[in-house]
């Protein structure tokens, strides 16, 4: 037994007023309890509807958040569809076995679902996870120096070059989190730099400057080092020791996004194994912590740079910033770094990219021309007299 679908389209209780909305489709059922056949419809096209919603939660945070808070959700958003749906289409109806079966092509108001997600703290929004580049120079058991893939050569005094346990296991343990990773593994040896880089106690430009050319948007760079430690009496088992230390730095501007350090043992007759199993352990405790750091990092309000010339005098860089917020959308807190000679450093902060950014403030004005952007700054140049209206 079928039902003919409806054509026409059904309204839900209006939901508050949204700029944006998410279109989805979802089925229901419903149980036939005695005979009534309505009232297991009516119950079919709620449980559609929740299911909606559901999507468009899906769409809005990670799932992880999600997961975790399954029974928050429930209680506050899952069973109030009413406050989402601004409408909804019955796409198709059907009968078995008892059940009454509904599909529905529902519009779902992401303003007010968002504001409940940020109430109870969950909007953690879905990110582009970033490109990430490891340069972990190396001390295992057996080497007298730290070595480094970022030497460029197949050796470094007597030394072999290779790729490190540490980034090895770093790379697998982001990989399985979701995370894009920067693989050298095939250009390492062929690799070349400045002088000033080629060095284990690498810095924050260093890393940086490296990250610039391969493409990477955050850099994890520090130290691993493995030790012997105590030996049983008369036994070929020892135990080995391992630390590493690191820091994740977003390429573009060198903001901090987390840092830690691992430690660990292990026992082994062979050093070099020993070695290696103490710094992959150390690694995978250090890799946790990050990436939960740059996770939140990434999915928290987003930080652009904006840099601003020619502009005339500190009264018209003020109501640029007054303007920025109200022109465009996704502008959240305006800081400024610094105004000097008629060039300003402002710091945005918003559920905005940087690319969204420079779109929205040239269409504010045609004597704002974008003269650079990069994935976390723009650059933007007042033509005329500098005078912002």
């Amino acid at each position: 037994l079928f039902i003919v679908p409806r054509p026409a389209r059904c309204q839900e209780p209006p939901a508050q007023e949204a700029g944006e909305v998410k279109t989805v489709e979802a089925s229901g059922t419903a149980v036939i309890k005695g005979g009534n056949t309505a009232l297991a419809r009516d119950s079919a096209i709620s449980d559609a509807l929740r299911k909606a919603v559901e999507q468009a939660v899906g769409l809005i945070v990670s799932s992880d958040t999600a997961v975790k808070n399954y029974q928050l959700l429930e209680d506050n958003v899952y069973t109030r569809t009413q406050g989402y749906v601004k409408d909804y289409s019955i796409t198709g109806e059907s009968i078995s076995g008892g059940t009454v079966n509904v599909s529905v092509r529902a519009t779902i108001a992401t303003g007010p679902l968002e504001d409940d997600l940020a109430a109870m703290g969950l909007l953690q929004k879905k990110v582009e996870r970033p490109r990430v580049l490891f340069m972990i120079a190396e001390k295992n058991i057996g080497h007298r120096r730290y070595v480094f893939w970022w030497w460029g050569r197949t050796d470094y005094m007597g030394e072999v070059v290779d790729i490190s346990a540490a980034d090895s296991t770093l790379k697998e343990v982001f990989l399985k989190k979701g995370f894009n990773v920067v693989d050298i593994s095939g250009s390492a040896a062929a690799f070349s730099t400045s002088d000033a880089f080629r060095v284990a106690d690498l810095t924050q430009t260093g890393a940086r400057s490296i990250g610039k050319r391969l493409n990477a948007d955050v850099v994890v760079y520090g130290k691993a080092v493995a030790m012997e430690g105590p030996r049983t009496p008369e036994s070929n088992v020892g135990t080995y020791i391992a630390d590493v230390v690191a820091e994740a730095v977003r390429v573009d501007d060198g903001v901090v996004l987390g840092s830690g350090s691992g430690h660990a043992t292990s026992r082994s007759i062979a050093g070099i194994s020993g070695g290696t199993e103490a710094i992959s352990r150390a690694s995978v405790e250090l890799a946790e912590k990050l990436t939960d750091q740059i996770t939140a990092a990434w999915s928290g309000p987003q930080y652009v740079t904006l840099r601003i010339k020619g502009i005339s005098d500190y009264r018209d860089l003020a109501t640029f910033k007054k303007s920025l917020k109200g022109s465009v959308r996704g502008v959240g807190a305006v800081f400024q770094r610094s105004f000097s000679d008629g060039e300003a450093v402002l710091e945005v902060e918003g559920e905005i990219s940087a690319q969204k950014l420079a779109d929205g403030i040239s269409s504010m004005d045609p004597s704002y021309r974008i003269t650079g952007t990069t994935k976390d700054s723009v650059e933007v140049t007042v033509d005329g007299d500098g005078t912002i209206k």
